[in-house]
């Protein structure tokens, strides 16, 4: 069965930063392999849940950060002629899923016509179409760089150097179909998850990604942090424009 977020349940001290939340998961089938019954029953199932859910995204969800703790344990069923044992198990983890509108701080990482590709460090499938980019903004075939051409000035231009810091705010985040099934799941819900679209050399495809965000970069306070670093008042009000 795939996971289920459940309802209600206590809560820790310490949430996590706006772009990672809670989420509260359940799984009616945690296997324990005969060789690892010797180990504490807690440490198993851990070490079965981290396998099986970090760094993977989970369909309308999110991308799984870590574990945050286990809730509850039933169960220990041993099917006769496997030796396995199975334990009904929720859990809590901590996702990667940022709010429409919210403000990212990233590394530009690759340009090419369509937009530009950011990477948050654990997470690299980060979109900017070009139409979403400062106005105007033209592609520069030789450099194969953006470059915004600030406020409608063809003498002004700002490029969009690779491996610098820029911010983006998320437009949408979206879970691609035809995912790369995780064998465990039996082809449900969870997938394999994180750096796919940044992988591929250049001139190659760009590998799936379960999970996409896409961004924009037309405000003031958007864009390359250097263009904004001694103008922190702009930064504030544009952004939240």
């Amino acid at each position: 069965a795939p996971p289920r977020r459940a309802e209600g349940g206590k809560r820790r001290r310490g949430r996590p930063s706006v772009m990672f939340q809670l989420s509260r998961l359940e799984d009616d089938n945690v296997k324990i392999l005969p060789e690892n019954l010797g180990k504490p029953t807690l440490e198993a199932i851990v070490e079965v849940i981290e396998r099986l859910y970090v760094d993977k995204v989970i369909r309308d969800l999110g991308l799984v950060i870590t574990l945050y703790d286990v809730v509850s344990v039933e169960g220990g069923t041993v099917y006769p002629g496997e030796g396995s044992a199975h334990f009904k198990v929720v859990f809590r983890v901590v996702v990667f899923r940022p709010f429409v509108g919210e403000v990212l701080e990233a590394t530009l990482k690759r340009s090419d016509e369509e937009g530009l590709r950011v990477s948050l460090g654990f997470f690299d499938d980060v979109f900017v179409p070009a139409h979403l980019l400062q106005d105007p903004s033209n592609f520069d075939d030789k450099e194969k760089l953006w470059v915004w051409e600030y406020q409608g000035d063809a003498k002004q231009k700002m490029h969009f150097d690779l491996e610098e810091k820029i911010r983006v705010r998320v437009q949408s985040v979206r879970f691609p179909d035809h995912p790369t099934r995780d064998a465990r799941r039996g082809g449900e819900d969870v997938v394999m998850a994180t750096r796919s679209a940044l992988e591929g050399g250049a001139g190659e495809p760009h590998r799936f990604a379960p999970m996409v965000v896409v961004a924009d970069v037309n405000a003031d306070g958007l864009g390359l942090v250097s263009w904004w670093a001694d103008d922190d008042d702009t930064l504030a009000e544009g952004i939240e424009e």
